[in-house]
């Protein structure tokens, strides 16, 4: 027997309302709210997994702001993000819950209310000691550069402002290792640099326990995997550097023919050409291990620029750079007058063990027979270090 077109079509329609209805029955998670002053701008649902960030559903509002977002929960925790224009609010869903956002368009990102999600509210906190920590980090470089405070200063504001930022988040982390807010507290970063640092011994204690809660409790995570690896990892670094710890100490204490064999770095240029440092020997050499990414490096070269120039002939500067972007590092090395090379190894750099490196930067002082004689401290004054090799 024929079917009728009608009938046909209201076959497809009724299909097509199963379907629809089938999907909203299964576990999913809700984010809705309503976003003043906002007619006819577009809000954007993403994603953020491990690897990218990908927009999962948008709407454009209308007069009154309301919107709702329904979307399939993943059986996992996972962070996402409400974008407005070039702003952002950071949610955290862990499971099938209802998030309700409540903002005003020009204050979105800033001025916004959840209700819901006690860890949403708490990464709230996170983003803006986050923000806090960076825009006091610029205004620093800043003063430093114009010689409103001197290194010394600088370098004691940036680590007050630092163990502000760490206080806050371990408070918050201590409190419930389970939390989102703890992973998420754990990952920020200022300048590309993660703010807790994993191969500090006591930042580690964090990541660890983190870790280790999210293994037990969020194992079918990604991130539950990605953090456990991550963090074994460092433990890994930290215990081979402790055990290396007799040929750290033999920095100070070794002969002269050590040094030029054991302590001698040759590492490609921007050329990409071989350049070791016993080429330099004959000349007080300055040492530095550093990383051109960093709000720190601009300041610091300047530095390390006063004193080549004031000695230039007598001194030479044999600077290691550990960015992980390498245009970014020749764009940057290429303006600078003295040996650059650069560590592709980052973090599993030999380097790291035999020279102590601990932070960027560090930097030591070698006299005209390649011998290291001085490891510089924020307190030293490096143009009187080196006129003292002269």
């Amino acid at each position: 027997m024929k079917t009728s077109l009608l009938a046909k079509l209201i076959l497809i329609t009724v299909t097509i309302v199963m379907f629809a209805s089938c999907k909203n029955k299964g576990p999913h998670f809700t984010v809705e709210g309503k976003i003043a002053n906002a007619d006819t701008t577009m809000l954007y649902l993403e994603r953020r997994s491990l690897n990218e960030t990908t927009i999962i559903d948008s709407v454009k509002l209308d007069t009154d702001g309301n919107f709702k977002f329904e979307e399939p929960a993943l059986g996992y925790p996972e962070f996402y993000l409400l974008k407005m224009d070039k702003q952002a609010i950071n949610l955290a869903i862990d499971s099938i819950e209802t998030i309700t956002v409540y903002a005003n368009k020009p204050t979105f990102a800033t001025e916004y209310t959840v209700e819901g999600s006690e860890s949403t509210v708490k990464i709230k906190d996170i983003v803006f000691a986050q923000q806090k920590l960076s825009q006091s980090v610029s205004d620093l470089r800043k003063k430093f550069e114009s010689k409103e405070i001197n290194q010394d200063q600088y370098i004691a504001d940036i680590q007050m402002a630092l163990d502000e930022y760490k206080t806050k988040a371990k408070d918050l982390i201590l409190s419930d290792y389970k939390s989102m807010a703890s992973y998420f507290a754990l990952f920020q970063k200022v300048d590309d640099y993660l703010i807790f640092d994993p191969y500090d011994k006591n930042d580690l204690v964090a990541f660890r326990a983190v870790a280790t809660v999210w293994d037990q409790y969020k194992s079918n995570s990604p991130r539950a995997q990605h953090l456990k690896t991550f963090t074994l990892s460092a433990l890994a670094e930290l215990k081979q550097m402790a055990s290396q710890e007799e040929t750290i100490k033999k920095l100070e204490n070794t002969e002269a023919t050590d040094h030029s064999t054991f302590y001698n770095i040759s590492l490609p240029d921007i050329n990409n050409k071989e350049i070791p440092l016993s080429s330099l020997k004959g000349k007080v050499i300055i040492l530095d291990f550093t990383a051109y990414q960093t709000e720190f490096s601009p300041a610091h070269n300047i530095l390390i620029n006063n004193v080549y120039s004031k000695y230039k002939g007598s001194v030479e500067v044999y600077q290691v750079s550990f960015d992980t972007d390498i245009h970014a590092w020749k764009n940057s090395a290429i303006n600078l007058p003295w040996t650059c090379v650069r560590e592709s190894k980052y973090m599993n750099s030999e380097l790291l063990t035999k020279f102590n490196i601990q932070g960027f930067p560090t930097t030591y002082l070698m006299n005209k027979n390649g011998e290291i004689v001085k490891r510089i401290l924020a307190s030293d004054n490096l143009a009187a270090e080196v006129q003292k090799l002269l």
